[in-house]
């Protein structure tokens, strides 16, 4: 048995034992209606054991242990947004009891756009993420530039640099952000989250804006100077069309970063009107009437990354599946 038949058949197994085992126990623990959701990840799941067995020996290059991960993973991402759904659709009074909506109420929608608290943490969120989006991008085209065109010295060092302060748990530096705010007197000031927010935007433009230059043809770039191009000829025809869309999809990228941040939101702003979107939903709750309001708004707030995703999938998606090499 080959390693690749061999691994094809592990990942059935565990598949079709682990839709087993959810489909147990939805049927003898979960009572209606939500029983039929775990009823339907459970076949689904060992469905997908079942086409293991049935295309393990197949020469195509099918990883089934891929495809249980993206079930997983679905499963782990949907379920809580159908939850935050039944919450915010909750009728006014009433408490979510199942994770399938029963009385479906768009009242809370209305609550958290006229809500005054959330439209402030909304106003600080997107200024706040806009401002560092642009000056990060701002800095993350030229350093990309140079590390990768020019032969500068321990550039490959550098941009691991560049990726461990990607890493870097942000959290960790609220405290000494915090004190230096507040010797300079603007601890609690609205646009006082830009410099901090640079630590998330700036590393995360830099590597975007890596794989974008990487993938421009600068051969043409060659060919237009060596055809007498002036500077903004060079920007119309070359930089405009290639390099362009690259950076407009890694901006968008940037930008989605910055508005989600919650942890130097939650660490910097102590009240109203610093206090970001995403840190009023986890710290400041209480200011807002029911929890469906919160749901609602944590729902409305995801539109921003859908549409990116929408309108820019296959950019989207070239940026975040490479590698700098």
């Amino acid at each position: 048995m080959t390693p690749s038949v061999r691994s094809r058949l592990w990942a059935s197994a565990t598949s079709f034992a682990l839709g087993f085992g959810v489909g147990n126990y939805g049927v003898l623990q979960v009572p209606r209606p939500d029983q039929w959701v775990w009823i339907a990840v459970a076949v689904v799941l060992m469905l997908t054991g079942a086409a293991g067995v049935l295309f393990a020996d197949t020469s195509r290059a099918v990883s089934f242990w891929a495809i249980l991960g993206v079930e997983v993973f679905a499963v782990f991402t949907l379920v809580p947004l159908l939850w935050t759904f039944t919450v915010a659709t909750t009728p006014e009074g009433a408490t979510a009891r199942t994770l399938l909506p029963q009385d479906i109420s768009w009242s809370a929608f209305d609550g958290a756009i006229s809500s005054g608290t959330l439209r402030s943490a909304a106003t600080t969120s997107l200024l706040v993420a806009l401002v560092a989006t642009v000056v990060a991008v701002a800095l993350a085209v030229p350093a990309a530039y140079a590390l990768v065109r020019l032969q500068v010295r321990a550039r490959r060092l550098v941009y691991g640099l560049v990726v461990a302060a990607l890493l870097m748990p942000v959290l960790a530096l609220a405290g000494p952000f915090a004190d230096q705010l507040v010797s300079l007197g603007a601890y609690g000031s609205r646009l006082a989250l830009v410099v901090p927010m640079l630590v998330v935007t700036l590393p995360l433009a830099t590597w975007l804006c890596v794989t974008v230059m990487r993938d421009v043809p600068w051969t043409l770039l060659d060919a237009v100077r060596a055809d007498g191009a002036t500077r903004p000829q060079q920007l119309r025809r070359f930089a405009v069309p290639h390099l362009g869309p690259g950076v407009v999809a890694a901006a968008l990228l940037v930008f989605v970063a910055a508005c989600n941040d919650f942890a130097l939101g939650a660490g910097l702003a102590p009240d109203r009107p610093s206090l970001p979107l995403p840190a009023t939903l986890l710290v400041a709750s209480r200011q807002v009437d029911g929890s469906s309001a919160v749901a609602a708004a944590g729902l409305l707030w995801l539109l921003i990354p859908l549409i990116v995703l929408l309108v820019l999938p296959r950019r989207i998606n070239h940026l975040l599946g490479r590698s700098y090499r």
